[in-house]
């Protein structure tokens, strides 16, 4: 017992937390389909590196090569500037755990799968120490595991196999965690608690690396990202410099607004649909579009309407308002105004410049109270008019009548249309 005692502390001790591990112009092929071409990556201690691209996009295999369970063709792979061909399989378990996207579904019981996690820090023939199971438990208790520790691994749905497989690394007490779509089958709950238990590996010292398909769990928890796209490195850096419009447009053909979380300010990705790569076709003409919104009905247009190439302003806006923040974030010019305060003629001549400046002016489905009244009022000068259509029964005039008087006059001089048409009706308008 004391041997094996020692043999669990000896491994922690010459195994100190943290390592860096690089991935330096790495080639990788599979027959005559380059995976990596010329892709360099850092994982660093105490921080959480993010993994992110499309599919086939050679996520997956760059973790294997830096695992050292990929060979490469050219480059390298190295650890603490070691070349990792030159580390011994046992030592390079000890230092680098790796959790593959499929989970286990054999015979095992849950235990006995985290217990292997402690393989790499026991001689041969040896058998688990009590400091060995202890840690095997206190992983599966990290990540919620205990209750089905007994039950074989192929009774257990994809979830549970999951936090199984990521209780093994845990258990494994590397200075690498390298981690392939860890939340892939996982609920919401399990979803952040595996990136909690990421961040906290982070802060003891440990070098993370993440592979995820959700962009904005990605950019609220990674501190730096790297966005491959057909095998190479197309943006890295810190979530606000890789998580952007034109790159998730060119890696992954979607357009998106991008928007500060807002519990961390972190990017947080809303798709908005499919990206077009023909941005001067005939029928979309640059226009200058007038959007008259409010308490965030306006902020998907801004967002579309620029990425088809459009000049948008807005109206006025109160400090704080969901569209004021998107407006100034984009740079969308608009009248700003003390927040809940009612509309100034000073304010009311500002704006009515930006109505009469506009190619065509979109009234979107906002609530209307005295405060923003003017801002609808303003609509009759424009030269184009879209407004868009409002459920029916919702409620939105708080000016008792004076605003559905407004609107119906707009409506005769208009044209509603759905939400959804409206930037396909801004750029065929002539």
């Amino acid at each position: 017992m004391t041997a094996r005692t020692t043999s669990a502390t000896t491994a922690t001790v010459n195994s100190p937390r943290g390592a860096s591990l690089e991935a330096r112009d790495a080639v990788l092929r599979y027959g005559d389909t380059c995976i990596l071409s010329g892709t360099t990556v850092r994982v660093q201690p105490r921080v959480v590196t993010g993994i992110v691209g499309p599919n086939g996009s050679g996520k997956s295999t760059l973790l294997r090569a830096l695992a050292g369970l990929a060979s490469l063709d050219a480059g390298s792979v190295s650890l603490d500037g070691v070349p990792i061909g030159q580390i011994t399989p046992k030592i390079r378990a000890r230092r680098i755990a790796y959790m593959p996207q499929a989970s286990s579904d054999h015979a095992f019981t849950a235990l006995e799968l985290v217990l292997m996690g402690r393989y790499p820090h026991m001689g041969m023939f040896q058998m688990e120490s009590r400091s060995d199971i202890q840690i095997a438990e206190d992983a599966m208790q990290q990540t919620g595991t205990s209750d089905f520790a007994s039950r074989r691994m192929h009774e257990l749905s994809g979830g549970e196999r999951q936090r199984v497989s990521l209780a093994r690394v845990l258990a494994q007490q590397a200075d690498v965690l390298l981690l392939d779509e860890p939340t892939a089958s996982l609920d919401l709950q399990h979803q952040l608690l595996t990136m909690m238990m990421a961040r906290q590996q982070a802060d003891t010292g440990v070098a993370v690396a993440v592979v995820l398909h959700d962009l904005s769990l990605a950019a609220r928890h990674c501190d730096v990202i790297y966005l491959l796209d057909k095998g190479r490195v197309v943006a890295e850096g810190a979530p606000w410099d890789v998580v952007t419009q034109p790159n998730l447009r060119s890696a992954f053909s979607v357009d998106a607004a991008i928007e500060p979380d807002a519990l961390t300010g972190r990017p947080s990705v809303s798709l908005l649909g499919i990206g077009s790569t023909d941005e001067t076709t005939s029928d979309r003409l640059p226009k200058r579009v007038h959007i008259i919104g409010g308490a965030g009905s306006g902020r998907d247009l801004m967002h579309r309407l620029q990425l088809a190439g459009h000049t948008v302003t807005s109206c006025v806006l109160g400090e704080g308002d969901a569209d004021h923040e998107t407006a100034t974030r984009l740079g969308i010019q608009h009248v700003a105004s003390a927040p809940f305060s009612v509309i100034t003629l000073e304010q009311d001549a500002a704006h009515r410049k930006l109505v009469r400046e506009a190619d065509v002016v979109i009234v979107c489905e906002m609530a209307v109270g005295p405060g923003n009244l003017r801002n609808i009022e303003a609509a009759v000068e424009a030269k184009r008019l879209v407004l868009i259509e409002r459920q029916s029964g919702a409620e939105w005039d708080y000016t008792g009548g004076s605003a559905e008087t407004v609107y119906s006059g707009l409506s005769s001089a208009g044209e509603t249309v759905r939400r959804d048409a409206v930037v396909d009706t801004v750029n065929t308008l002539y």
